[in-house]
């Protein structure tokens, strides 16, 4: 998410003298919630529809299994889905001791060997992506597909000493969920979900939880290194969707050509949608998904 981190000076400064205001919101029901044991803590999931595809949609930093909501409903008349939580995420728990896109890679190899799932295809956004890639890369017999949107799959320029330091403060504190409330937001440039706010709101009433926040920090400074090395292991039916708008990149569609390039893969262009085009048309992006079989 390097390429936005200008938008952070902007929240910050604005966000401050109010940050540590507000109310808290009611967690919303989770009566469907499962949990996956790993060695260091339990991972929430969601599973509903059932059919031969096993379908993982895995969020972004900071989001959670229900942002998927609207896509997964869309997808599971003839598809078994799973929407997780990440480490530190949601409903799931805060006691691992690192997060980043390889420990959500783990995660998940973990999940679909003990389930001995078969037949699947991944849906991942922004860090995530990475993780997919190398979710595939070690299980391309059981992983058919993968659909990448925003996608993070390779580090590039290192952060500088400064803006190390700024975001450190503009995500630590009191203030933390607030701000990161207010980057969410501004990821919908042009056409902003009816329901923004309220999204908004309940990811910061998550991120208020003790340890969320520094499992977010730790996420953002996590490195790809071992996901961009798989890079090579994981081409062959992969879909790129990238919002033409998103500003978490230089040049949106520069990024998604190469990644789609170097996996072998498709391109989705949403003309004027941000970073979470599953969100802002998941009508769209539910053909799209379904691309990675029809085109089998």
């Amino acid at each position: 998410m390097k390429a936005t981190y200008h938008t952070i000076f902007i929240i910050f400064s604005f966000l401050f003298p109010y940050l540590i205001k507000g109310e808290d919101l009611k967690n919303e029901p989770s009566n469907q919630t499962s949990y996956f044991q790993t060695s260091e803590g339990r991972i929430a999931y969601l599973e509903t529809g059932k059919g031969k595809r096993n379908l993982i949609l895995l969020p972004g930093i900071g989001d959670r299994k229900e942002s998927y909501a609207e896509l997964a409903f869309l997808l599971e008349k003839d598809n078994t889905v799973y929407r997780f939580d990440l480490r530190g995420m949601g409903e799931s728990d805060v006691s691992f001791s690192s997060y980043g896109p390889k420990e959500t890679a783990e995660d998940i190899l973990e999940f679909i060997r003990e389930k001995d799932l078969k037949n699947v295809y991944i849906i991942a956004n922004s860090m995530t992506a990475a993780s997919a890639v190398y979710i595939r890369s070690k299980e391309k017999n059981r992983v058919h597909g993968l659909l990448l949107s925003g996608p993070f799959v390779r580090d590039k320029e290192s952060l500088s000493f400064g803006m190390n330091t700024l975001i450190h403060l503009a995500f630590r504190g009191p203030w933390g969920p607030s701000a990161w409330a207010s980057f969410y937001e501004s990821l919908f440039p042009v056409h902003p979900p009816k329901d923004l706010k309220e999204r908004s709101e309940k990811l910061k009433t998550n991120l208020k939880e003790e340890g969320r926040m520094a499992a977010v920090r730790s996420m953002l400074f996590a490195a790809k290194k071992e996901c961009e090395e798989a890079l090579p292991f994981a081409s062959g039916n992969v879909n790129v969707v990238m919002g033409s708008k998103d500003p978490d990149f230089a040049s949106p569609e520069e990024e998604a050509q190469w990644i789609a390039k170097t996996l072998d893969g498709s391109v989705k262009i949403y003309e004027d949608s941000g970073h979470y085009p599953f969100v802002e048309d998941p009508t769209r992006f539910s053909s799209d998904v379904k691309l990675l079989w029809q085109k089998k």
